[in-house]
């Protein structure tokens, strides 16, 4: 039997084992806590899907290597997923060394069956701006097709788009990026690929509860501004600003007077006009927009997603008028015709108009 001060040895050796343990818990939870707040922080933010990534696999990585440069660039949401997905396929040594044009939110199937086949790809880079025709050229020239193969693919009519009005061309539906022809790829398919890219981009807006400047606009209708948008603006800052010009032409039905709709004209007649003359405005088209009001028929050209969102958020103002003002493309805009005229006529005298 214990005496008492035996007893009061015993119960202070208990507490003592009991304090020590409990702060070991509580050190333990704080270094843990701020490991997981030290990743969180150190963690690439998530990339929208559909960018464009550049890698490169050098010979003699393996997927651990790959799969951690995948996750920090975005393509896949995570280089453990893609491991797993790789040694259960068999290809953890497959991965064929090379430089590769993948995009953002990619699955690890998807990207697996890209890096075992090795990078025998062309890249096909299509502007913003670029129109239907112009498309068509490039895609045959980069991706070594034939152009009538590439014309006929431009009229499959088994190509999707759920933003294509029945009997429209594609013009306005191919979206500018960089895309990977591989070598089992048809002009179908890479016609396709514009197509889908361009839903992807879309999918990220609210289309059918926008109504900018109060308008109701379908999206083709959306897609139709932001190519003369495209077509307008030289600098950034100024495609919401032509947006709000273009909206409030047409609340009030005043021609939109967009002269690369005129060109568009001319350049469909096979005569492209980089710089119109007042005889050049006088074309009878649809698209000549000094000549008819409302919109014209379809998009005059591809345009990227700073003109599409800038269609679907204009500035508030209640300008009319907008003239070059700089050699680098920047506009000035007012409500005032008088204005207007006396812009021009700065603009000349600097040779800018």
């Amino acid at each position: 039997m214990l005496t008492r001060t035996e007893r009061r040895v015993h119960r202070r050796r208990r507490k003592r084992g009991m304090a020590i343990f409990v702060a070991f818990t509580l050190l333990t939870a704080v270094v843990l806590f701020g490991a997981f707040q030290l990743a969180g922080r150190n963690k690439a933010p998530e990339a929208p899907p559909g960018q464009p990534v550049s890698v490169t696999v050098l010979s003699g990585e393996g997927t651990r290597e790959v799969a951690d440069a995948l996750e920090r660039l975005g393509v896949v949401g995570s280089a453990g997923r893609f491991r797993r997905v790789a040694e259960q396929r068999g290809l953890d040594a497959a991965l064929r060394p090379g430089t590769y044009q993948l995009t953002t939110g990619m699955s690890p199937e998807q990207v697996l069956d890209i890096l075992v086949k090795g990078p025998n790809t062309r890249s096909l880079t299509i502007p913003e701006g670029f129109s239907q025709r112009q498309i068509a050229d490039k895609l045959a020239a980069v991706g070594h097709f034939d152009r009538a193969a590439v014309l006929r693919a431009l009229h499959d009519p088994g190509l999707i788009s759920p933003y294509r009005p029945r009997g429209k061309p594609l013009e306005g539906l191919l979206f500018p990026l960089t895309y990977r022809i591989d070598k089992d790829d048809t002009p179908t398919t890479v016609v396709q690929a514009m197509l889908d890219q361009l839903q992807l981009v879309l999918s990220k807006y609210d289309l059918a509860g926008t109504r900018p400047a109060g308008l109701r606009l379908s999206p083709y209708q959306l897609l139709i501004v932001a190519s003369m948008i495209e077509g307008e603006a030289k600098v950034p800052s100024d495609r919401p600003k032509i947006a709000a010009v273009i909206y409030n032409r047409l609340k009030a039905d005043i021609p939109l007077q967009v002269d690369p709709t005129v060109q568009y004209a001319w350049a469909l007649r096979g005569r492209p006009k980089p710089r119109l003359s007042l005889a050049d405005l006088r074309i009878g088209s649809p698209y000549n927009t000094y000549r008819v009001h409302g919109l014209p028929p379809t998009p005059i050209n591809s345009p990227g997603e700073e003109s599409i969102r800038a269609a679907l958020q204009p500035a508030n103002a209640n300008w009319l008028y907008y003239v070059v003002i700089s050699s680098d493309g920047h506009h000035a805009f007012t409500a005032s015709y008088q204005q207007f005229l006396e812009l021009k006529r700065k603009a000349k005298g600097l040779g800018v108009a």
